[in-house]
């Protein structure tokens, strides 16, 4: 191979052609690139038209994948906490810190849960909210995972057939959670 084979000065030319706009700003005509190289050299008698056709297609392919992935990130990195119903963008954000606000609904939410559920049940469902893991439950409360699962599930079922499960669910909905 020299830098006399057509294959060879076609991909010199792609390598100083200017970037066309929907690539611009992104490394897909990087990876299209080191792509168009790759068949090069392994065959560097390559048709020219066939080189120019794989690496248009490879520019869309390599920059419509950055853009989902920039799309998945942005969904998955969603601000912690939102204010009205709208997030920051994707980067990622701590709670504000609690006002007076924030500790009189708290307040009213834990004395609408109280009013359906006993002491015992109110405690477990606030130890597994305040992240909890269910190994140290059983060990602090002497039961089996199988018990504690149950409690869990007979505790929030009371919670969702209460007089407050719409209450609750209209107030979250209202508060963008």
């Amino acid at each position: 191979m020299t830098a006399s084979d057509p294959a060879w000065q076609f991909f010199a030319i792609l390598q100083n052609e200017v970037d066309p706009k929907s690539v611009d700003r992104s490394l897909a005509r990087g990876e299209a690139l080191d792509a168009v190289l790759d068949e090069v050299l392994v065959d560097p008698s390559a048709d020219r038209n066939l080189l120019r056709n794989r690496f248009g297609s490879l520019c869309r392919n390599r920059l419509s994948k950055q853009t989902h992935r920039r799309a998945i990130d942005a969904d998955r990195f969603r601000a912690t906490h939102r204010r009205g119903g709208t997030g920051f963008g994707s980067i990622l954000l701590s709670p504000p810190a609690r006002n007076v606000v924030d500790d009189i609904a708290y307040a009213q939410i834990t004395d609408l849960i109280r009013t359906v559920l006993d002491e015992d049940e109110f405690r477990l469902l606030l130890d597994i909210a305040d992240g909890d893991s269910y190994a140290d439950l059983v060990r602090d409360r002497n039961i089996t995972i199988s018990n504690l699962k149950s409690k869990v599930f007979r505790a929030r079922q009371k919670i969702r057939n209460s007089r407050i499960s719409t209450p609750l669910q209209c107030g979250f909905a209202a508060l963008g959670m």
